[in-house]
């Protein structure tokens, strides 16, 4: 082995050597006498083959001193490997997985046995929240782990579309809303309800409410649902209804010239007919709002009332009986009269006093029962004699 000594550039002298001037120059090679090398043949042979020895174990050892094992996760696959690698993103750099600018790479800290290097690549994603859109980027491999990165936690009754569990997708889009407290009137009762439906109709029909399709919702079925709102259902129906409608009868005359003046029959007992009328009732919550007529059918028709009445005039024939006083009228069919002492049936004439024009009437009941009156006339016997407007007229009775 050549040994260098370190000597002055200026031999004697008596300056401190200048280190930046020192030579290296090769010291005197001592070559060993022939006793030493003698004695050098047994045992430094021995030495020589045990050094050897050594470095071919050393070597290894050596060789692997600097390599550590880790698990390495990329995109949730996990394995295990062995590196020299003194960093995460060396070692994702060395199994082929480039690292860009807003990846996530962990740990940051230099790598040790047994650590686990994360590798999440950057996705960008689409967040909706309460309608309000943002993007963002996220690292997360499922819905619910983009959520959690984001400080976002939604609770039992708030929705996420997709599922937490769905794994994430290029341009994925994640709808995200906030249950919000409301007050359903319907059916009489007032109902809280938690929903995160994106509009009322959707929280009617998670709330289990039917809707029907003429049914009223205020707000309108297509608003977006607030905290604290209070929605009305009113329920809508139509109702038939029927309703029976009596049919009056009529009063039919027949004049019957064989029979006697101020006398009738009845042919015919009248009766009322029976129609019955279909109503659309609209209801709204049980109250009536209004109507209106479908339809009508007469199920009995009325049955007139019919009367024979007769025309045939009285005759008269004097017995020289007479009397003079007032005579009023009543509302009677016919020539006919009422006294309060000639025989029913018999006949008598009337003279106005005033005018000289008689009439023949048959007396055919009892009366008058006022004072100075001595006949009534049936209303046709006496507008022969005067108008109904006179009350009274002076007449004589011939019987």
């Amino acid at each position: 082995m050549t040994e260098l000594l370190v000597l002055p550039a200026r031999p004697g002298s008596a300056e401190a050597p200048d280190l930046r001037r020192l030579e290296l120059v090769p010291a005197p090679v001592r070559r060993p006498t022939p006793r030493r090398r003698a004695a050098l043949g047994g045992g430094g042979r021995f030495v020589a083959r045990a050094l050897v020895m050594l470095l071919a174990l050393a070597a290894p050892i050596a060789a692997f001193a600097g390599q550590r094992t880790v698990a390495i996760d990329v995109e949730g696959n996990v394995r295990h490997v062995r590196t020299y690698a003194v960093s995460a993103k060396a070692l994702l750099e060395r199994q082929g997985v480039h690292v860009h600018k807003d990846d996530l790479v962990l740990p940051a800290h230099r790598l040790r046995p047994g650590d686990r290097v994360v590798y999440r690549r950057a996705k960008h994603v689409l967040l909706v929240v309460d309608g309000h859109h943002r993007r963002v980027v996220a690292h997360g491999l499922t819905v619910g782990e983009v959520l959690r990165d984001l400080g976002l936690r939604p609770g039992q009754n708030d929705h996420v579309y997709p599922d937490a569990s769905t794994k994430l997708a290029p341009s994925t889009v994640i709808y995200v809303r906030n249950a919000v407290h409301a007050v359903v009137r319907v059916d009489g009762l007032h109902r809280d309800i938690v929903s995160s439906a994106d509009t009322v109709q959707h929280l009617l029909e998670q709330a289990d409410i039917g809707v029907g399709s003429k049914d009223y919702v205020y707000p309108v079925r297509s608003s977006v649902p607030f905290d604290g709102e209070w929605i009305r259902v009113v329920r809508v129906r139509y109702v038939t209804e029927s309703v029976n409608v009596s049919l009056p009868y009529s009063y039919v005359t027949r004049h019957d010239s064989s029979m006697d003046s101020g006398t009738s029959e009845v042919i015919q007992q009248g009766r009322e007919g029976l129609e019955v009328d279909t109503y659309s009732v609209l209801m709204e919550d049980g109250r009536r709002i209004s109507s209106s007529l479908v339809g009508s059918q007469v199920v009995r028709h009325a049955r007139d009332y019919i009367v024979r009445v007769g025309t045939k005039g009285p005759t008269f024939t004097a017995h020289g009986g007479s009397e003079t006083g007032d005579a009023s009228w009543f509302t009677a069919d016919g020539m006919v009269a009422a006294h309060r002492t000639l025989p029913i049936g018999s006949t008598v004439k009337v003279t106005n006093l005033a005018t000289g024009k008689s009439v023949i009437v048959r007396i055919n009941q009892r009366g008058p029962y006022v004072d100075g009156r001595i006949i009534d006339l049936s209303d046709d016997a006496f507008r022969q004699l005067a108008p109904l407007g006179s009350g009274t007229i002076r007449v004589r009775v011939d019987s």
